[in-house]
């Protein structure tokens, strides 16, 4: 494949222009007309229009595909990325096809772009239509299904989730990380928008009174949960069963960028939390939860907050506001929690784990601080990494 192939395939679809001294240029793309009237997306107006899609959009859909297998927002996809997102699209790409449009195993957008472009023939505009769809769908949580894969305690075991259209009941795998939003949007309020109502979704990872190690993915697609792994090894606490439902906030990250108390920085995950209720949850279980406070853990040299909240569901829910009520209903929990923390590791040959603030609980006020200030550091992730747009 040359490089005047590519550029005759970009210009029959209109995707450059050839100026006079035989040199190519980008041809501005308009937004559609219809789009505007309306003040939607092209994603959004594609996704329910299979009429008059511009390259501009074409162009956009498939950018926020790729962007999403990029996983760690480093601006390009390897060889294994690219050909689970060309799978995924359902037009694989030829091993002699990845050798020319990959340099040093790298593939930029553009790249991509020129290739997919030169097929454009074998697509048509419905397919833009249902490509698009897949990014527009706002979060329901009816609309969640949660789906295991594989052997449990095997390097092959995930849970996945799936977002479900409630019109025409098609599924489509989505990332809890990212897909998921992080605080609970309720159809029906009581209270104006503006003021908080402290209740945010809860990702269980690992749920109470068992000790295997699950987590997001963050390297993965889709950033299932799987189980952590040593040398090939699924990992337990040795430790003991943890006490109480451990998972994640979604949309929040921890930046290794951002210093915080005692001078360290974030560990590059999504922001730990701690469900605290008297349920256990299933791995996978997203449910609305109280932010009560935050304790500043630090572990090997890095900080990883730990939000100690409760399920709305949960029948001491209502007794608890701020992390100060917790030692009335619930005596010695803090303490065991913090002690766990401290010692978890020591079994397994590890130092114990040292504490900001001095061990401190911190309140609901702080913690939702941290809990805002993360979910920033998301909204930024693409643009920490080097990428032009958030």
């Amino acid at each position: 494949m040359d490089h005047r192939s590519n550029e005759d395939g970009a210009l029959h679809l209109g995707l450059r222009e050839e100026t006079g001294n035989g040199s190519f240029s980008v041809v501005p793309a308009e937004l559609l007309e219809e789009a505007a009237k309306r003040h939607v997306t092209e994603l959004d107006f594609a996704a329910y229009c299979k009429d008059d899609f511009t390259t501009s959009m074409q162009r956009n859909v498939m950018q926020r595909f790729f962007k999403a297998f990029d996983v760690q927002q480093i601006g390009y996809l390897t060889i294994d990325s690219m050909r689970q997102l060309c799978d995924y699209l359902g037009d694989p790409m030829t091993e002699a096809e990845q050798i020319a449009l990959t340099e040093e195993g790298k593939m930029t957008f553009d790249r991509f772009w020129q290739w997919w472009s030169q097929h454009g023939s074998k697509r048509d505009d419905e397919t833009f239509a249902m490509v698009s769809a897949a990014f527009s769908f706002p979060y329901h949580q009816q609309q969640l299904l949660v789906e295991e894969v594989g052997e449990k305690y095997t390097p092959a075991y995930r849970v996945n989730f799936f977002f479900k259209d409630v019109e025409t009941t098609e599924k489509r795998q989505v990332s809890p990380w990212h897909d998921i939003p992080y605080a609970v949007r309720d159809f029906c309020r009581t209270t104006p928008e503006s003021v908080p109502t402290n209740r945010y979704n809860f990702i269980c990872e690992i749920p109470k009174w068992t000790r295997a190690k699950f987590e997001i993915a963050t390297g993965e697609v889709f950033n299932p949960i799987k189980q952590d792994m040593k040398n090939g090894v699924p990992r337990f606490y040795k430790h003991g069963d943890m006490m109480w439902n451990y998972g994640a906030f979604p949309q929040t990250w921890e930046s290794t960028d951002c210093v915080f108390e005692e001078g360290v920085k974030g560990d590059n995950d999504p922001l730990d939390a701690i469900e605290i209720g008297m349920t256990q949850l299933a791995t996978g279980t997203v449910a609305p939860v109280k932010i009560l406070g935050v304790l500043g853990m630090i572990d090997d040299g890095q900080m990883d907050w730990k939000v100690i909240c409760i399920s709305h569901g949960d029948p001491v829910a209502k007794f608890l506001d701020d992390i100060h009520d917790v030692p009335k209903f619930l005596p010695g929990l803090l303490e065991a929690l913090r002690e766990w923390l401290r010692t978890y590791k020591i079994c397994q040959g590890g130092v114990e784990n040292r504490f900001a603030f001095g061990g401190e609980y911190q309140d609901q006020k702080f913690a939702h601080k941290i809990v805002e200030d993360s979910h920033l550091m998301w909204l930024n992730l693409r643009k920490i990494r080097g990428q032009e747009k958030v």
